[in-house]
């Protein structure tokens, strides 16, 4: 059964607030309040302003619409007939929600209707009509200020602000269906808020890792290529890079080219992802172009690697026989001591394998330390699956390795937690930034 979050709590405890206020205040309707504090509880701060600016803006021109209604009621409509009066506020319906569109709040439409038709429809006849169209406005943002002054409130707590937690992310945050969970998101979102240093490492391009990242305010550069370059989010720009010069490059083309295969070439040019390819000679190489080529952050070019361009690394994609020949003649090139290259299967297709080539200088590990180094982080926390994540892991001062982690990384791992839909990460994140005793 799932738990009893805090946002349900803060939710009891927002209706709860509004129910004592108006025990002391003893005027308005309460129900106005509790309703608009549940409908603006959110799972983060961010979101809580957010929700609560858009209820505020409902609630008035809400609350602005029913006053004039009532007004024509007042003076106009037959009190024999209410029919007249039903079709009025009906017919109202149609500007409210067009002005929350011309304010370019869509969200607040809901919360427009519904103070308005409170205002409008339930209002007592031989009250006063600008009274309690005002009190009812008041009765919604006494719920939508108590509910965002108990999301905003927080209990002091320690907080780890030096520390850098990294997580690698596909089969570590991200869950058995490739996705990070909600839970996760949400748990991300606040840790951030809060301020921990909080940023993901992974093998994927940004094109591939972004989209994985939806709903998630990383403020932090993430770690891409295999720790190949950092990527900034904020600026859609790369903030480093390890690359192959030209002249190895060309070297390990060479390998390729006396096999007559094609190669995937990576390359960074203007904060974009060029990737040099030739004429496919398997479906892989052919499902994975199609797969990723209209990725914002990516430009395929047919055409040969140009003179003098570094490359960030080498993809290619193969049967296994041939990946590890491939892999074997790489590695005797001259050039082998300035390269890593490794290989592992291409879940999409049966039988296939990837081939990847990087600088020596390009690892996860290497990029956790420049990353420290730029943020002037105290410590590091690292988790992950794979066995590319291994130094990253064990050089760092906290190392984590998931349940369901390789048996290779496992054995050298300091410490294994929950699997990956367990959302042990995230929660191991939140004990580390709140601990007194790192451990």
């Amino acid at each position: 059964m799932p738990k009893i979050g805090m946002r349900i709590v803060k939710s009891a405890l927002a209706v709860f607030f509004c129910f004592l206020l108006y025990y002391v205040r003893q005027d308005g309707i309460p129900f106005y309040s509790a309703i608009a504090a549940v409908l603006c509880m959110q799972p983060d701060v961010p979101n809580s302003w957010r929700v609560a600016f858009n209820r505020i803006v409902g609630t008035l021109i809400g609350g602005m619409f029913g006053m004039f209604i009532m007004l024509l009621e007042q003076r106009f409509l037959p009190p024999q007939y209410p029919i007249f009066k039903y079709l009025l506020i009906s017919l109202m319906i149609i500007p409210l929600i067009y002005s929350t569109l011309l304010v370019k709040k869509p969200t607040a439409s809901y919360i427009t209707c519904v103070v308005f038709m409170s205002i409008t429809v339930s209002h007592g006849q031989d009250a006063n009509p600008y009274w309690f169209a005002i009190n009812r406005i008041l009765d919604t943002l006494i719920g939508i200020f108590i509910s965002l002054g108990i999301n905003v409130f927080h209990l002091p707590r320690r907080k780890n602000s030096r520390l850098l937690l990294v997580s690698d992310l596909c089969g570590t945050l991200t869950n058995h269906a490739g996705q990070i969970s909600n839970y996760t998101r949400v748990k991300l979102n606040q840790l951030i808020q809060r301020g921990a240093l909080v940023t993901v490492a992974s093998r994927r391009s940004p094109a591939s890792v972004l989209p994985v990242l939806k709903g998630i305010r990383l403020n932090l550069p993430i770690i891409v290529l295999n720790g190949a370059a950092l990527f900034d989010l904020n600026t859609n720009s790369y903030l480093y890079s390890k690359t192959i010069p030209y002249p190895a490059a060309k070297e390990i083309l060479s390998v390729f080219e006396k096999h007559g295969l094609n190669c995937f070439v990576h390359t960074i040019i203007n904060d974009v992802l060029h990737i040099y390819y030739s004429d496919f000679t398997n479906p892989a190489e052919e499902k994975l172009y199609h797969s990723s080529k209209m990725h914002p952050l990516k430009c395929y070019v047919y055409s040969p690697l140009p003179q003098e361009r570094d490359v960030v690394f080498f993809r290619a994609v193969d049967t296994l026989d041939m990946v590890k020949q491939l892999h074997l003649e790489v590695l005797q090139l001259e050039c082998g001591s300035q390269i890593n290259a490794d290989y592992y299967p291409d879940e999409s297709n049966e039988g296939y394998y990837f081939l990847e080539i990087y600088s020596a200088q390009a690892s996860k590990e290497n990029a956790v330390f420049e990353l420290k180094k730029r943020l002037s982080a105290d410590r590091v926390a690292a988790f992950g699956d794979d066995r590319s994540d291994r130094f990253m892991i064990c050089d760092a001062d906290y190392g984590y390795a998931v349940e369901n982690a390789c048996a290779e990384l496992k054995e050298y791992a300091p410490n294994i937690i929950g699997d990956r839909d367990s959302n042990a990460v995230v929660r191991k994140m939140e004990k580390l930034f709140h601990s007194r005793r790192l451990i």
